[in-house]
């Protein structure tokens, strides 16, 4: 009987030159590989298996765990009313201007000026009054000493005046004192044409 070894070697010894090693080769390479293949199949299946029979497990709770109480707070159904806060009611300071001074502020004759040429008809007497934090104030005139006229706040106008020489004393008086001045004030007046006085509707008179 021929030893398997011998039968081997001769097999070898007959393949051609250029094959004999590369067949041997790959034959001992795939080998291991068939049984890697073999091997993971075969646990494959038994895991397969082992879950498939597995039998749930239930877990009981203890007989002496307490049970949870979980309390709700709820809010009650008829709150009792916070007490507002009334809103004050106390009449509230009236915030007035500051008294003014009971006196007479810088005043003067802006027109004429002294001893100015008036040509104009009908002159007119400009009066400014810086009143500032002073009282209001009212004037009267008189051209010549003549009769003063009423008291007024409003700009003095002259209509149809005789030409010549003219003083005018303008009296400044305080409406809630006796505080009172008077300015003069000399001009030439000539007058070129008389006018038509126009009819003036007499406002109330300032009695002071």
């Amino acid at each position: 009987m021929v030893h398997p070894f011998v039968r081997i070697r001769k097999s070898i010894a007959n393949l051609p030159d250029k094959k004999k090693y590369i067949e041997v080769i790959t034959a001992s390479l795939s080998i291991p590989v068939l049984l890697s293949v073999v091997l993971v199949n075969y646990l494959n299946i038994q895991d397969k298996r082992s879950t498939g029979n597995k039998t749930p497990t239930i877990t009981e709770a203890p007989n002496n765990q307490s049970p949870t109480i979980i309390t709700i707070i709820r809010d009650p159904e008829n709150p009792t009313p916070t007490p507002k806060s009334m809103p004050d009611t106390s009449p509230t300071p009236l915030i007035t201007r500051a008294e003014c001074i009971k006196d007479i502020g810088p005043v003067n004759i802006i027109t004429p000026s002294e001893n100015e040429v008036i040509t104009t008809n009908p002159v007119e007497i400009d009066v400014r009054y810086d009143q500032g934090d002073y009282c209001s104030v009212v004037w009267r005139y008189r051209i010549d000493n003549a009769n003063w006229s009423n008291f007024t706040d409003s700009d003095i106008v002259i209509y149809n005046m005789d030409s010549g020489k003219k003083t005018i004393e303008l009296q400044v008086k305080s409406i809630v004192s006796d505080a009172s001045t008077t300015i003069k004030r000399t001009f030439t007046y000539q007058n070129t044409d008389n006018i038509s006085t126009p009819t003036i509707i007499p406002s109330p008179t300032i009695g002071l």
